[in-house]
């Protein structure tokens, strides 16, 4: 019952605010039409422009490789890395990451001395591998290392090429 008065008495007041006079918002709309003449620009022409005949026939086609890629028919008998060999801790670094520091000699073994980016000095000696291109060590001197790396052919394949590090200062 209480609920009941209390929205009647709320409907009644609001009712009460309701006015239909509305000559100020027709002021205000009059006196802005008046104050803001607008004008729309016209649409541009368009001009039309012949079909183009796009003729590719003489071209390379842009979706085929550029290199022909070869079919190999039978087991792949070039170079490859040794999958089963175990790896050796500067195979984890890139060649241009590893430093040249020096060289060591007892007897008839020789060594030289790699330095890691991590600071660490490793002993490195023919027949080793350093790199992430499989380099195997396959000479040393005073000055410099040199290397076999096996690097992929994008063929499927592998290819040799040398690489060396060099005594740095």
């Amino acid at each position: 019952m209480k609920r009941t008065i209390l929205i009647m008495t709320s409907l009644l007041t609001l009712a009460g605010c309701v006015t239909n006079d509305m000559s100020d918002l027709q002021t205000y709309v009059q006196k802005t039409k008046a104050t803001y003449k607008g004008t729309v620009k016209p649409l541009p022409e368009f001009t039309t422009h012949p079909p183009y005949a796009y003729d590719a026939q003489d071209i390379r086609d842009p979706f085929k490789p550029v290199v022909d890629i070869e079919v190999f028919s039978g087991p792949y008998r070039g170079p490859r890395p040794d999958e089963n060999r175990p790896r050796e801790p500067l195979e984890d670094f890139s060649l241009d990451s590893l430093r040249m520091v020096g060289t060591l000699a007892q007897k008839e073994s020789e060594w030289i001395l790699v330095k890691d980016p991590e600071g660490l000095l490793h002993r490195v000696s023919v027949g080793h591998y350093m790199g992430k291109n499989y380099g195997k060590v396959i000479s040393i001197s005073e000055e410099e290392v040199l290397l076999l790396e096996l690097v992929s052919d994008k063929k499927g394949g592998w290819e040799e090429r040398e690489a060396a590090i060099a005594l740095s200062e």
